[in-house]
């Protein structure tokens, strides 16, 4: 049996609601009218913008799981979080006059993994000639994960290191558990975040040949919880025949499937696209050039999955022997485990699902039209981004309140 999790971010958001979304601030005051002025007449200066940035070239970015990608980017544009006044430093800490007029460069690790630990040496490689130049100045910053044994795992750290073992920078900064980089320009801007070898070394030249004081960058203020779920409207149209249950505007379950024909996608912040369909169904096989075309428009902004109700042998020796091609996801399910929570009945049947876990359409392929989904696609591409930005806050707070030993989970390094 296989699974993904059709949202993992309204996941972590129903564990833990308390301390992954803080409440709403209470309604502020109204201050006392001035004589001769007016009620309502502002007297705040205006919230905090973070400086608009480009995106950040595909090829530069290490490959990070969604939620991890949404936090670092969140951070992007704001000024770079003050460093602890009286934190845990091996080695001697940097100040505000060493900071002052220089690229920084904070690799994240843990030496609770080796490959992780590797990485701040890896780090100090790709930004050598930069800080030989004194352009630049390398921080590492040590994640919560065996922070106990940090001074003893590191007797020769290869650049300052922060032992942050509450959390509290790493949360600041969008770091998890993966061994990212954050880089800051001259001017304390959060310029990158998550970047691969080369995008290092790309970014860390772009920014050193810049001047100081082009920009003026604002601390992030608290980030407000975002809306528990993706704001669309509720259907208010029969469902499709070939459906023997509503499930509109209700929890999706746990995407389920017995077998993958392809690589498992990953859904996380994309709207998923279920096809319930089979290689002897003849309307099916007709409708794959346009799920195709919807794969290959929507891009990464949406997921679609071709679930069979054959074998995995069955199903491969369908394809093949019909020759078709499909540009997405294919997995195989005879337990009808998903099929049956939605009462298919006639296939091909499709179905939506946002990434807050919630079913919004279903029906036959031909009625997944743009009309039908660029709004769904856009609400869900705006939710998403809040509740990424929300997440950032406390995220570390929430991992060691629920489970401090959980053995670290490793993606691919960075380096």
């Amino acid at each position: 049996m296989i699974r993904f999790a059709t949202c993992v971010v309204l996941s972590l958001l129903a564990a833990a609601p308390d301390d992954l979304v803080p409440p709403a601030a209470p309604p502020a005051k109204q201050p006392p009218v001035a004589p001769g002025g007016s009620a309502g007449a502002p007297t705040t200066k205006p919230a905090a913008q973070r400086i608009s940035l480009p995106p950040v070239q595909d090829k530069w970015l290490e490959k990070l799981d969604g939620i991890d990608r949404a936090s670092l980017e969140a951070v992007r544009g704001w000024r770079m979080p003050p460093l602890p006044e009286n934190g845990n430093w091996l080695g001697v800490a940097p100040d505000a006059a060493a900071l002052k007029g220089k690229v920084v460069l904070i690799q994240a690790f843990t030496t609770a993994d080796s490959s992780s630990k590797a990485m701040l040496g890896k780090a100090a490689t790709a930004a050598k000639q930069a800080i030989a130049d004194g352009n630049l100045v390398l921080i590492g910053l040590h994640t919560p994960e065996g922070a106990n044994g940090a001074a003893k795992a590191m007797r020769k750290p290869a650049a300052p290191t922060l032992i942050d073992s509450t959390g509290a920078l790493c949360d600041a900064l969008g770091v998890f558990r993966e061994p990212v980089n954050v880089l800051i320009d001259r001017d304390g801007t959060v310029r990158y975040a998550g970047l691969s070898t080369n995008g290092l070394k790309s970014a860390i030249k772009e920014l050193c040949t810049e001047t100081a004081g082009s920009r003026q960058p604002e601390p992030q203020p608290p980030v407000a919880a975002g809306p528990a779920q993706v704001d669309l409207p509720a259907p208010n149209d029969a469902v499709d025949p070939r459906f023997t249950q509503d499930r509109r505007g209700q929890q999706a379950p746990n995407f389920y499937v017995e077998s993958w024909l392809t690589p498992t996608p990953d859904p996380t912040g994309k709207v998923l696209v279920i096809d319930f369909w089979a290689t002897w169904c003849g309307p099916c096989v007709a409708a794959i050039p346009h799920m195709n075309e919807l794969a290959q428009h929507y891009g990464n902004q949406v997921v679609v999955v071709g679930v069979s109700s054959e074998s995995a042998n069955a199903c491969t020796t369908g394809m093949n022997s019909k020759r078709l091609r499909m540009d997405y996801s294919i997995a195989c399910d005879q337990s009808g485990a998903m099929s049956g929570f939605y009462g298919v009945k006639g296939i091909p049947a499709c179905v939506v699902v946002t990434s807050d876990g919630i079913v919004r359409w279903q029906g036959a392929p031909n009625g997944l039209t743009a009309a039908l989904l660029d709004p769904i696609v856009k609400a869900n591409a705006e939710w998403f981004a809040k509740a990424g930005e929300a997440m950032r806050d406390g995220r570390w707070a929430k991992a060691l309140k629920d489970a401090p030993d959980t053995p670290i989970k490793r993606g691919k390094s960075g380096y």
